[in-house]
């Protein structure tokens, strides 16, 4: 079973999310006109890896299903893509999902699982931003001071301006004068990008969310270097994820991820975050919850939403491949057999704003990309 959940993480990192990637999930023992519903669904791609573990798909042909699936970024899903003929979406977050729900009349929704943001990045630099008083250990993982790293973008800080970021720093010394930058997906496509841009814009709206359209274009006006200064961005969550983990410190040293990207790895203890410099999780303080929600949009999709929400073997295997349940006592069990830190109770949790300010925002920094420098 360990093999089989180590291959559904590889089969999703040699996706190219680019490209819409289709899976097909076949019922076991049967062929395609043997019965077990069909059910084709449109999901974020963070969540391929799931969808391809042999042991979700045999949980799910148990019950009768067998599961198409089609990825794209989440903004995509809730805002561009045609979904006539899909039974159900299933975008990262509840914000898209409302916006489907609210465009299609749909009042249903599963929330199986979810997930805070965090910050993948390396000993030596959490260590480097722990002595320069813009991260803290707490307990066994990291929480970063967003308002103090908004701060320093501000004012386009390089790397080697931070304090102890010279030869007497030994081996915790990172000698380049990039500036300090989180990595992210691009704003204009991927959920997980935009949950930065929420948490950012609520530290620098003095801690409130952002509900109405002026602080929304004034935020925009703030926040936009964020994206911008980083150049050519990936359109899904994956792509920057693998860069940190294959690439290493040089192109990524710190990338806006989903936590369960960075636990499935961990659980698996397939090395990938070992080799390479040891890599660890930083907490973004305040963080966010991306809820994955599914909008069924058939009564098979509906069926499904409930499955994967209320099933425990398929409730299991999702926190086996690093996402948070209902159930965080499992979460707790299933790391310590696993040998890794349980995931850490997050007290700092804030809201995104509604679909729409959202939305504004992302559009207006869309506006600011298209117009380029200057």
């Amino acid at each position: 079973m360990h093999g089989r959940r180590v291959l559904g993480l590889v089969l999703a990192g040699l996706l190219t999310v680019g490209v819409i990637a289709v899976v097909v999930v076949p019922r076991i023992g049967s062929t395609p006109n043997s019965g077990g519903v069909s059910v084709r669904a449109l999901i974020s791609s963070e969540k391929q890896a799931f969808f391809s573990d042999p042991d979700v798909i045999a949980a799910l042909a148990r019950a009768g299903y067998r599961i198409e699936i089609t990825s794209a970024g989440s903004r995509e899903i809730a805002t561009t893509r045609d979904l006539s003929g899909f039974d159900l979406a299933f975008p990262a977050d509840g914000p898209q999902a409302d916006r489907i729900k609210r465009d299609r009349k749909i009042t249903a929704s599963y929330v199986p699982f979810f997930t805070p943001m965090a910050i993948a990045t390396f000993t030596q630099i959490a260590t480097l931003l722990t002595a320069a008083g813009i991260s803290v250990t707490d307990g066994d993982h990291y929480l970063f001071d967003m308002r103090k790293y908004l701060d320093l973008v501000a004012k386009d800080t390089r790397w080697s301006q931070l304090p102890g970021n010279d030869a007497t720093a030994g081996k915790n010394v990172y000698p380049t004068d990039k500036s300090i930058l989180i990595s992210s997906t691009d704003v204009r496509t991927s959920n997980s990008a935009a949950l930065y841009l929420a948490i950012a814009s609520y530290v620098s709206n003095n801690g409130n969310i952002v509900t109405d359209a002026g602080t929304a274009d004034r935020m925009t006006n703030i926040l936009a270097p964020l994206f911008l200064k980083q150049g050519y961005l990936e359109a899904s969550s994956q792509e920057p994820f693998d860069d940190f983990l294959t690439i290493g410190i040089g192109k990524t040293p710190m990338v806006m991820i989903y936590e369960a990207q960075f636990s499935a790895h961990a659980l698996a203890r397939d090395g990938s975050l070992t080799g390479n410099g040891e890599k660890v999780l930083m907490y973004p303080n305040p963080t966010i919850y991306a809820k994955h929600t599914v909008v069924p949009l058939t009564p098979a999709g509906d069926a499904v939403g409930r499955l994967l929400s209320t099933d425990p073997e398929l409730q299991r295997l999702a926190v086996r491949h690093g996402f948070r349940t209902a159930d965080a006592g499992y979460g707790r069990q299933y790391a310590a057999e696993r040998g890794t830190n349980p995931p850490p109770q997050l007290v700092n949790v804030v809201d995104p704003p509604s679909a729409e300010i959202s939305e504004r925002m992302i559009t207006e920094i869309e506006m600011k990309y298209q117009k380029g420098p200057g």
